[in-house]
């Protein structure tokens, strides 16, 4: 639904799918996906899309619900007391747009797939009906010190309990590894599909205040590992736009008062010291969140200064012939304090390096220009008394030594930062990071703090930072301090008067001003808005219709937002019409004795079998009166055909039945749902079309033109059918069809086989009759259009609106009174209970249309079997006229009503339980072709 996609009629999930999900708990209050959004991020949300989606928005104005009420269960006592009022503030019609998006989240952004597309994919995402659990799970499920297996082991000798303590310790460690592993992927996948639904809404709602509103949004998720606090960061630097203004440093003094603080300059390099003239940028910052071209990091230059300290002496020249290391001593007039350092030489006694002891205090001076002087270093060979001794004794002049040359490195500290550019797309309340880069080595004289024992160096400068005091905002120009900020935070508090506006309004959001602060719980980062109630931590009692509330911003309900899919394709209609032809022709054949009992009382010529019930009946009655002819039954004409024909008999027409079973199914049921839904689209809106309780009117018209034509194809076969049953012995479908070609050429004048002079067996007949067919031998098939569409008309019309009403009526009943629980819901057609409304619901409609069309159906039936007789057919108004001028009147337009009545309430009872079972088994049922409304896409 966001900002458009997809068409009227293919938008939307299937409901069937929903239903399988809410199986694994997907949706449930305390399942899969309440862990990862909670029910006041899906409320929010449900909010944002009402206020900022257009389409959305749109259905709100057209189905605005009005403010829920506390409501009284069936016996008169208040199931709802104990829920505060303001519970009730978004209405039913928002809780099934929540749970709408609910249900899209659980699809599209539950794991890192998102989308349908790929079924591996929508497993790995959504996860299964038992989640892995974490470590603690574990440890509470696993053995307890004290039960009977380790009572056993602790009776053992110390040996076996050493062994198998060991193994249990192996396969604890083992198995925490893997749940733990298991836990780790697990949030991985639930933040990466954060991550996804972040990046659609942040990429669709661009205004200010959208980004602000989605910034509010996402600080709902309370899990700090499934927040993403970088995006967040990101919006709310967009929001901010601002430019740094200012650096600082500070200085840590952790020395205090103890052994090491006369010795503090070993700890230069952790106080941004420790560099050499060459390290001229050793500051850097954060750039910005936001992403894209209108935002740019910082730059800033690092301010050094040197410290007067010797940092290292590079050797230049080792020299040679040196039997000692030399002193190494440097020169340099108004020290504070000498530089110690000492020479290594190898063994040709050359100066390898010279390693500095003490950087000494107070080198460097300065020049004119403001550069510092460089000391010089001497390296002075080292002569003890004996070696002096001996060389007078040997009178030999001294070796020659090559002095070795090096030269000093002044140590530099960072000073400072000169801000180059402020750069842009910084948030005042969580300013960019600044580090300060340690040297690249650490000087020679430098120790390792040990205070109390415990080393204090983590690679990390210790003792100095550097910190985004003030930022300026990118518009006005006002510079903020960031300390103000961080403290007392720049937004908006959540006063009494906002909630009251939020409970108020079902589509209320918190205002702009409103800001999330960041906090850092365990070295964790993330984001919440402070002022704002926490949701209740207790459970509360919930209205059947609701599944989760929030106190503030509204509920979730039991059942989403769900249409019709107005538009099928050809392979649909192709399976709805096969599931109508299916049901009928089943339903027909098998309650064909019925059929044919209800043909043989209307017409009365089959005189073996009516004279043998009546013989039967007067009997049974003890009639005192032979020339009395006792009324008969369904029952006491089934059983004289099977005694007199057998049980054979009963299925007399079955095969004509079949084929007129097989055109009416198809048509009836296919084309009334292709009117239904075209007639939907194109008189009615959007709304209407998809609605799930179809406008009876549109219903009552597509049932009527789909009636009119399903008649014009089937008044041929229900012709022949009608006749079949006239007969007193079965004769197949071929020999009916011939018999009537036969009769109306008769009737025309045309020389047939039955005519002639010669008897010719059956068989010859039919074949002269089949052969050379004309136009005016098929016209007559058509002949009974008018009484069929007179008696299918309204037996249409009336069974599908009474099963239409009646389903509804009482599938509203069961789940306003909660008959099947809060948590079940009953659908017509869907499951056992909505299949068993089906066939209750249809035996009615068979009833209610068996009663408004068996004048139609007796005047038919007495037309056609007029038609096989000798002499003229009579015409259909003259049958009603006799019938009413009859003893009786206008009851002899029932005569046989009980069969027909008996066996359409079977008839059609089961005719729409197996069309609803068969549509489901070929995926074209209810859950089918119910969508559930999609919000994302």
């Amino acid at each position: 639904m966001i900002k458009g996609g997809g068409s009227i009629g293919g938008r939307g999930i299937p409901l069937k799918e929903q239903r399988a999900k809410n199986e694994q708990s997907l949706l449930k209050t305390s399942g899969l996906i309440q862990s990862v959004y909670e029910t006041r991020f899906i409320t929010y949300l449900t909010r944002f899309l009402l206020v900022y989606d257009p389409a959305a928005r749109a259905w709100w104005k057209k189905n605005r619900a009005r403010v829920a009420q506390l409501s009284s269960s069936p016996d008169g006592t208040n199931t709802t007391a104990s829920i505060p009022e303001e519970y009730f503030n978004a209405g039913e019609q928002f809780a099934e747009f929540a749970e709408s998006v609910e249900i899209g989240l659980a699809d599209y952004f539950l794991g890192p797939y998102g989308s349908y597309a790929s079924v591996a994919a929508a497993k790995a995402g959504l996860g299964a009906v038992a989640p892995a659990r974490s470590s603690a799970g574990d440890n509470e499920g696993g053995v307890k010190k004290g039960g009977g297996m380790w009572e056993s082991i602790l009776s053992g000798g110390k040996e076996e309990q050493s062994s198998t303590s060991t193994s249990l310790s192996s396969s604890s460690k083992k198995k925490k590894k893997k749940s733990d592993d298991t836990a780790n992927e697990e949030v991985k996948q639930n933040r990466q599909g954060v991550l996804n639904l972040f990046t659609l809404l942040s990429t669709r709602y661009t205004s200010m205040e959208e980004k602000q509103q989605l910034a509010i949004l996402f600080s709902l998720i309370s899990k700090p590992e499934l927040q993403p606090v970088k995006e967040i960061k990101g919006l709310l630097g967009v929001i901010d736009n601002g430019t740094i203004a200012e650096i600082q440093l500070e200085v840590e003094d952790v020395l205090g008062d103890s052994d090491i603080s006369s010795d503090y300059f070993r700890l230069s390099s952790r106080q941004g010291g420790g560099f050499a003239s060459s390290d001229a940028q050793v500051i850097s910052i954060e750039p910005p969140a936001p992403l894209g071209d209108d935002y740019r990091p910082a730059k800033i230059q690092t301010i050094m200064k040197p410290t007067s300290r010797i940092l290292r002496i590079n050797v230049v020249d080792g020299g040679e012939g040196y039997p000692v290391a030399p002193d190494v001593i440097v020169k340099q007039s108004g020290v504070s304090r000498q530089c110690e350092a000492v020479a290594i030489i190898d063994r040709k006694g050359s100066v390898s390096e010279v390693i500095v002891l003490n950087p000494g205090f107070g080198y460097g001076g300065s020049t004119a220009r403001g550069q510092p002087t460089i000391p010089t270093v001497e390296f002075r060979e080292r002569i003890f008394a004996r070696q002096k001794k001996k060389k007078s004794n040997n009178g030999s002049s001294p070796k020659k030594v090559k002095p070795a040359k090096a030269v000093v490195e002044l140590e530099y500290q960072v000073a400072g930062a000169t801000i180059l550019d402020g750069g842009s797309g910084y948030s005042f309340d969580s300013p960019p990071d600044v580090k300060i880069s340690l040297p690249a080595t650490d000087p020679d004289w430098f120790v390792a703090p040990n205070i109390y024992g415990q080393s204090m160096d983590d690679d990390e400068n210790q003792y100095i930072a550097a910190r985004v005091t003030k930022i300026k905002r990118g518009g006005s120009g006002v510079i903020l301090d960031t300390d103000a900020a961080m403290r007392g935070g720049i937004g908006q508090r959540v006063t009494r008067d906002i909630l009251r506006t939020v409970l108020r309004d079902p589509v209320a959001l918190l205002p702009p001003s409103v800001r999330p602060e960041l906090s850092i719980d365990k070295g964790t980062a993330f984001y919440s808005i402070k002022s704002l109630p926490r949701p209740p931590s207790k459970d509360v009692i919930l209205p059947s219709n609701y599944r989760s509330i929030d106190p503030l911003f509204g509920g979730i309900g039991r059942a989403p937002v769900t249409k019709n899919q107005v538009t099928l394709s050809a392979d649909q209609y192709s399976r709805l019409a096969l599931s109508g032809a299916i049901c009928t022709v089943l339903v027909r054949t098998a309650l064909n004795p019925l059929e044919l009992v209800k043909t043989k009382v209307q017409l009365g010529n089959d005189e073996e079998i009516i004279q043998y019930a009546r013989e039967k009946a007067g009997v049974k009655s003890e009639s005192s009166q032979p020339e009395d002819k006792p009324a008969l039954g369904t029952t006491q004409v089934i059983q004289s055909l099977i005694e007199v024909r057998g049980p054979l008999s009963l299925f007399q027409s079955a095969d004509v039945t079949f084929l007129a079973s097989v055109v009416f199914g198809l048509f009836g049921f296919g084309a009334t749902e292709l009117f239904r839904r075209a007639f939907s689209a194109v008189f009615f809106d959007e709304a209407a079309a998809a609605a799930n309780s179809p406008n009876e009117f549109v219903l009552l018209t597509a049932a009527g033109v789909a009636t009119v034509l399903t008649c014009a194809a089937a008044s041929p076969f229900e012709l022949l059918r009608v006749r079949s049953m006239a007969q007193i012995e079965n004769e197949g479908v071929k020999e009916i069809f011939d018999g009537f070609v036969d009769q109306n050429r008769q009737k025309r004048g045309m020389k047939t086989t039955s005519t002639s002079a010669t008897a010719a067996s059956a068989s010859s007949s039919a074949m002269v009759a089949t052969k050379g067919l004309q136009l005016d031998d098929i016209k007559p098939f058509w002949s009974s259009f008018y009484p069929i569409v007179s008696r299918e008309l309204p037996f249409a019309v009336t069974k599908f609106l009474v099963f239409d009403l009646a389903a509804g009526n009482i599938a509203g009943f069961i789940n306003n009174s909660n008959m099947m629980g809060s948590d079940t819901k009953i659908q017509v057609g869907v499951g056992s209970a909505g299949l068993l409304l089906s066939a209750f619901s249809g035996a009615l409609a068979g009833i209610a249309g068996a009663f408004v069309s068996h004048p139609a159906d007796l005047i038919l039936t007495l037309t056609s079997a007029s038609s096989r007789q000798e002499g003229e057919e009579k015409d259909w108004r003259v049958i009603v006229k006799e019938l009413l001028s009859s003893d009786g009147g206008v009851l002899n337009l029932y005569a046989g009503f009980p069969a027909r009545a008996v066996f359409f309430f079977l008839v059609i009872g089961a005719q729409f339980f197996l069309y609803d079972y068969v549509k489901t088994l070929l995926e074209v049922g209810t859950d089918d072709l119910t969508l559930v409304l999609d919000v994302f896409y």
